[in-house]
């Protein structure tokens, strides 16, 4: 611990621990209102832990409190401890009403005492797997970024324009320049022995009880390892999409977008590839018992697994049934004009024709690498899992 943001209103109480921090070589930002406070998080400054006055500006009502905490998130991840005198207050707050996540945040009592505060804080950074990785992540990434940068100030102005700008394409495809940038990032991580052996102990560290979440969590984190869920307006290989009627008031079925990437970017090949996505509890596939386990081993010929895709809310298991394929074609216009779009990458705000119909796609997320690459190895070949991390005792 090398800095504290201190919020509380109190400026008698932020001198004393300012005092004791500082004692303990930890600097200390303090903040007696909320436009310091949000001025703080705002310039980016560097601090380890927030120490946050529950009945903040407001001795009867938190909401100045919860208000904070709604800016602080997804602007620095760090952890919250709630300084309050009254902790029966806290503790029966309606957790709905506090945007932030119930793990990074800890309420202690304004008496308790310094030495105890620091251990509670020190305990909690140590101990917590997601705040050890964002140190380690943090520090390491940004002086990748710096490399990467010098190098490629290497090439000279124009060079690196055109570089780039061939990368981009026509289309401006920006997602392949920036793996270019990302894999430039990557190769230094690979590289570094310190932060793979940092990254090693703190994943070894692990005790063996954090791998075996609850039902809930274990979706929800296989869903987030399968898949990522972009807003995005071009239609990309592997992307994970319901087919709707025209008016988008009937679904007509839910696909995987198989199409090679070359495709989809090239003006002359207006034909999407679907293969079709059903629930794995629907009648129509008559799965037993054990077509289900063979299902979600993937040791089915014909059905490949996608578990805890999420839809709105809900977490649904779908398998891609390989020998059912469909072939969206965009629509052509009343000129009779057969691709009206061609000088564009295929979007999804173009319509399409499936089986003589014409419907819409929707987004709902995008296969992730490198599971993306095993099932399409899956669609032309009978072998899969080769060389792919391996969480099937996840599901």
């Amino acid at each position: 611990m090398r800095r504290v943001l201190f919020v509380d209103d109190d400026p008698e109480l932020l001198e004393h621990l300012k005092e004791d921090f500082h004692n303990n070589a930890i600097e200390v930002i303090t903040c007696e209102n909320i436009e310091q406070a949000t001025t703080a998080i705002e310039n980016d400054t560097y601090f380890d832990v927030v120490i946050l006055d529950w009945f903040f500006e407001n001795p009867e009502e938190s909401i100045v409190s919860r208000l904070f905490l709604a800016r602080l998130k997804n602007k620095h991840f760090r952890p919250v401890f709630v300084y309050t005198n009254n902790l029966a207050n806290y503790e029966q707050s309606d957790p709905t009403l506090i945007d932030f996540p119930a793990n990074l945040i800890k309420a202690v009592s304004k008496d308790t005492q310094f030495e105890d505060l620091r251990n509670e804080i020190n305990l909690m950074l140590e101990q917590n797997i997601s705040l050890q990785l964002a140190s380690t992540y943090r520090n390491k990434l940004k002086a990748s970024i710096e490399k990467v940068l010098f190098d490629l100030n290497e090439l000279p102005n124009a060079d690196l324009g055109i570089v780039l700008k061939k990368i981009v394409g026509n289309e401006q495809n920006i997602d392949w320049s920036s793996d270019l940038i990302l894999n430039l990032i990557h190769r230094y991580l690979l590289i570094d022995e310190a932060f793979a052996n940092q990254l090693q102990q703190i994943l070894q560290g692990m005790p063996p009880a954090a791998a075996n979440p609850a039902e809930a969590v274990k979706r929800n984190l296989v869903n987030k390892i399968l898949y990522f869920h972009p807003h995005s307006q071009f239609i990309r290989n592997g992307d994970i999409v319901r087919i709707s009627n025209q008016e988008n008031t009937a679904n007509l079925f839910f696909g995987i977008v198989a199409t090679p990437d070359c495709d989809l970017v090239q003006p002359n090949t207006r034909f999407i590839e679907i293969i079709e996505l059903r629930r794995l509890d629907d009648a129509t596939l008559s799965l037993n018992a054990e077509n289900i386990r063979n299902v979600k081993k993937y040791n089915h010929p014909n059905l490949y697994y996608f578990p805890s895709v999420k839809i709105g809310a809900e977490l649904i298991d779908f398998v891609a049934v390989l020998k059912s394929k469909f072939v969206a074609e965009e629509n052509p216009v009343e000129n009779n004009n057969r691709y009206p779009q061609a000088s564009v990458r295929l979007l999804y705000s173009h319509s399409y024709r499936v089986n003589s119909s014409s419907v819409r796609m929707h987004l709902i997320c995008g296969k992730s690498n490198p599971y993306k690459a095993e099932f399409f190895q899956k669609l032309h070949a009978s072998n899969s899992r080769i060389g792919i991390p391996d969480i099937k005792d996840l599901f």
